[in-house]
């Protein structure tokens, strides 16, 4: 058992700033309002130094093999790292306006680091209990945040409604697991992958099938695919809306990270099972098809970008259906997209709806001409969003796009390419709205004086300039992507 307590230091780095700022926020009260953001992303930030200084160069396996540090590993907890401190800074501003939050702040920056370290805990997971508690330790937290702002109907339905469906996904995925060891009699994702790859006609066997696709059920819920997305809108509705952020950012990656570790190094050569394959092109399908197709009527914001979500992850799950190593950095790619379209659009909806009051799509009327620079950037992430160029969801379609082609899942492209031009309908609702809409006189006189937090500006500007910049120069993002692919025990995937 190769034990080596500094390979855990980031997380053990995050977890003791996380529990300074609760008990610190316990015992010290209003006082230690102010402090709580800057000391969060002060951990955060030591977490990120903390990956680099005792991962980087630190490869290998851990804890009797179920703690992976490698490439994968080392991007995602750098990503979820950086996504989780741009949500610490934008939260200040939102949750000034919350009923209860306000009156909360340590217990809130508490969960938003443990779902950090779950998410971080999930991308170096060797085996099936270690994802899965790692991935109950995103869920968990998740699931209090949604229903933070108990007084209000809809967030209490939204918590309620996600624990539910969220505890039943968990049981189905864990089944999964159990089938999946007694076939086997692995826990370990590399000795799964060994057997799964050397044993004659273990392909076929019934009872392992059912444990994978019940697996894959599990995960579909954590990125909202269908048949498992009914969680998604009024969850990201209720929720307050840098909880939304939260869920459609961390838990995004964690949930792809994931999946990611349970195919590439659980399973290895998935490919070779057709069960597994059109499961996973069932989940691309019907996401692309009924996500797009529900976020047509939509006027609330948060419910649109819900059904935008279930979209994109079908568009990602068509990278999955070329099950080789050479389809990983387009996954990654497209990933790091996503979650910049979504920062920047929401961190604008944030501002929209403190100074409005209102999370409805009409409260976009006349931004184009009271504030031109949300407009704007606004106009950049919802383009993007749709997959036109010269922006960063335009390169993200493209090389999932490809890898779908290559894998032969032509069918599957055609529908992403015609789901995305209906997309393109209900983005270019919101662009309508800021820039024909009529504009009331007293909405003139509110956004004269809306004063926009400048942390909030430079974090729009920034996710605008790398959304075009992974279009004008994608060899660094390649590159990064590349570098960050997991790699199998065995030569079965090329």
């Amino acid at each position: 058992m190769n034990i080596d307590i500094f390979s855990l230091m980031p997380e053990i780095v995050i977890a003791f700033f996380a529990f300074f700022i609760l008990m610190a926020g316990v015992f010290m009260g209003k006082s230690f309002e102010k402090a709580a953001a800057p000391i969060a992303a002060l951990g955060l930030l030591a977490g990120i130094g903390s990956v680099l200084w005792f991962n980087v160069g630190r490869l290998g396996l851990f804890y009797n093999y179920t703690y992976s540090i490698e490439s994968f590993s080392i991007f995602f907890k750098i990503f979820a790292l950086i996504t989780s401190i741009i949500i610490v800074v934008l939260s200040p501003y939102y949750i000034n306006k919350t009923e209860r939050i306000k009156n909360h702040i340590s217990e809130y920056y508490f969960l938003v680091m443990l779902i950090t370290i779950g998410a971080m805990l999930i991308s170096s997971a060797n085996d099936l209990i270690m994802l899965f508690i790692s991935i109950e330790l995103v869920s968990m937290p998740t699931y209090i945040l949604a229903g933070f702002e108990k007084n209000n109907a809809k967030s209490s339905e939204a918590s309620l409604k996600y624990f539910l469906l969220g505890v039943l996904a968990s049981a189905i995925m864990v089944y999964g697991f159990s089938l999946v060891f007694g076939v086997t009699k692995e826990i370990n994702l590399l000795a799964i992958s060994e057997v799964f790859n050397k044993t004659n006609g273990i392909m076929s066997n019934p009872l392992l099938i059912t444990g994978i696709v019940m697996s894959l059920a599990g995960f579909a819920f954590k990125i909202a695919a269908v048949p498992f997305h009914f969680w998604a809108p009024d969850t990201y509705e209720g929720s307050p809306t840098i909880v939304t952020l939260t869920i459609t950012s961390i838990v995004k990656i964690a949930a792809f990270a994931g999946l990611l570790r349970f195919l590439y190094i659980g399973l290895g050569n998935y490919g070779a099972s057709k069960w597994i394959m059109l499961t996973l092109a069932g989940f691309s399908v019907l996401s692309m098809l009924l996500g797009n197709i529900s976020a047509l009527p939509q006027k609330n914001f948060k419910r649109l970008m819900a059904y935008s979500s279930i979209s994109h992850g079908g568009y990602i799950l068509i990278g999955f259906t070329s099950a080789s190593l050479d389809a990983q950095w387009p996954i990654l790619i497209y990933i790091m997209a996503y979650i910049l379209m979504n920062i920047g659009a929401f961190a604008i909806a944030m501002i929209v709806e403190n100074e409005t009051g209102s999370g409805e799509i009409s409260a976009f009327a006349g931004l184009g001409h009271l504030k031109p620079y949300l407009a704007i950037t606004m106009t950049i992430f919802l383009v993007s969003m749709v997959g036109l160029p010269p922006f960063a969801g335009f390169i993200g379609k493209l090389f999932v796009f490809q890898t779908g082609i290559n894998s032969h899942y032509i069918w599957l492209v055609v529908i992403g390419v015609l789901t995305s031009v209906v997309s393109l309908y209900y983005y270019m609702s919101i662009v309508k709205q800021m820039f024909f809409a009529k504009v009331e006189d007293s909405s003139v006189k509110v956004a004269t004086s809306i004063k926009i937090p400048v942390v909030y500006l430079i974090i729009i500007a920034i996710c605008a300039v790398l959304t075009l910049l992974m279009v004008i120069v994608p060899s660094i993002f390649i590159a990064l992507s590349k570098n960050a692919i997991t790699l199998n025990l065995f030569n079965f995937v090329k």
